[in-house]
C-alpha cells in the first residue's frame, strides 16, 4: 500500500532535535508526545512545545499523542485536564492520539478498556481536537475491540516489515530503531496513509476555523420545540449533547448565517444558560416571540397610581393641620 507521507515520532527521549536537518532528510510529519501520567500525576513532556514549534518552523506537519495509564473515567479526566491545557492555542495537521499499550491496562478486560479509550477520544473531540488511538498489533488483537473504535483513526505499531493487524489503519509505526539526520540515537519511524487537512479545515478541529459558525443577532424571535426528540447542545457540535428540550418556546438569541457543518444553528436561553440547537422541520423552528398580555399590568399600574395620589392627598392634609396648629 502506497503511503502518503513519511514521518517520525519524538519525545523528551530524543533530546534536542535539529528540525531543519530532519526536514532535509525527507521527514514530512512529526508525531510529538504531549506527556504521560506514569501511573501517577499527569505531566507534560518538557520538550513538547519546543518540538511542535521546531517541526512547524521547519515546514513539517505535526500531530500529537499522550501515553495513558488511566483505568477509570476519573483518571481519564485527570490526564486530559493536563494535556488539553498543553494543547491550547496550537494548530495541528494530524490527530491527537491516545497511546494505549501499557500492560497495566490489560487486566481491565477488552470491553471496559475499549470504552475507556473511546471515552478519552470523545472528550478530545468535544474539546476541539480530531482524536485517534495508537497501539501495537498484539495489543489491538487481544485487548481492544477495534471494530467498536472503527470510526476513529488508528495508528498501529508493527516492526516486522509488515502490519499483522488485519483491520484498517491510517498510520503505521514501522520501526523503533530508525536513524534520521538531526536526531541523536534511535527514533520511531512512521508512514501516513491519509491527508487529514481537508477534514480539519471542514470541521474546524485542531485549531482550524473559528470553531463556531458566523452568527446574526435575533430580535423578537423564539425557538419553538415541537418534538420530545429535540436535542440541544453545549456547542455547535452534534456530538456535544446537553439533553432533550421540553416542548415549549425559548428566547432565541442568534441564528447562523446559512448552514454550518450541515445544519442551521440557533442559540437560545434555557434555565438561565445559553445553549445551541439545530433547526429541523420535525423538531424545532423559529417563530415570532409571543407577546405578553399587558392588561393585568395596566390594571396594577392604575391601582398603584391611585394609591400614590391618595397618599399625597393625606400628606397635604397632615401638613395643613400642622401649620394651623
Amino acid at each position: 500500500m502506497a503511503f502518503y507521507e513519511r514521518g517520525m515520532d519524538v519525545s523528551r527521549y530524543q533530546g534536542l532535535v535539529n528540525w531543519p536537518a530532519v526536514a532535509g532528510a525527507g521527514i514530512q510529519f512529526a508525531m510529538v508526545r504531549i506527556g504521560s501520567s506514569n501511573g501517577g500525576a499527569a505531566y507534560v513532556d518538557p520538550y513538547f512545545q519546543r518540538n511542535v514549534q521546531g517541526a512547524h518552523d521547519a515546514g513539517l506537519k505535526v500531530g500529537a499523542y499522550y501515553f495513558t495509564y488511566a483505568k477509570t473515567r476519573d483518571q481519564v479526566n485527570t490526564e486530559l485536564e493536563t494535556f488539553l491545557m498543553a494543547l491550547a492555542g496550537l494548530r495541528l495537521e494530524y490527530p491527537v492520539f491516545v497511546d494505549v499499550e501499557s500492560n497495566q491496562l490489560t487486566g481491565l478486560g477488552r470491553q471496559p478498556l475499549t470504552e475507556l479509550v473511546r471515552y478519552a477520544m470523545d472528550i478530545l473531540n468535544q474539546s476541539g481536537w480530531l482524536p485517534g488511538y495508537y497501539t501495537y498489533t498484539a495489543f489491538a488483537q487481544q485487548y481492544l475491540d477495534t471494530q467498536a473504535l472503527a470510526a476513529y483513526p488508528l495508528w498501529i505499531a508493527d516492526y516486522r516489515g509488515y502490519v499483522g493487524y488485519s483491520g484498517s489503519y491510517d498510520l503505521w509505526q514501522y520501526s523503533s530503531t530508525g536513524q534520521v539526520a538531526g536526531v541523536e540515537g534511535n527514533v520511531d519511524l512512521d508512514y501516513s496513509y491519509k491527508n487529514f487537512l481537508p477534514l480539519l479545515q471542514e470541521t474546524g478541529l485542531n485549531g482550524y476555523g473559528t470553531g463556531r459558525p458566523a452568527m446574526q443577532a435575533l430580535s423578537g424571535k423564539a425557538l419553538q420545540v415541537t418534538s420530545a426528540r429535540c436535542e440541544y447542545f453545549y456547542s455547535p457540535n452534534v456530538d456535544d449533547v446537553a439533553g432533550y428540550l421540553p416542548l415549549g418556546t425559548y428566547p432565541a438569541l442568534e441564528l447562523s448565517e446559512g448552514e454550518w457543518r450541515g445544519y442551521v444553528w440557533v442559540t437560545f436561553r434555557y434555565e438561565e444558560q445559553v445553549f445551541w440547537a439545530v433547526l429541523l422541520e420535525d423538531r424545532s423552528r423559529l417563530i415570532d416571540a409571543p407577546q405578553a398580555d399587558c392588561t393585568a399590568c395596566e390594571e396594577a399600574l392604575e391601582q398603584l397610581r391611585h394609591r400614590v395620589e391618595t397618599a399625597l392627598e393625606l400628606m397635604e392634609q397632615a401638613l395643613d393641620a400642622l401649620e394651623e396648629a
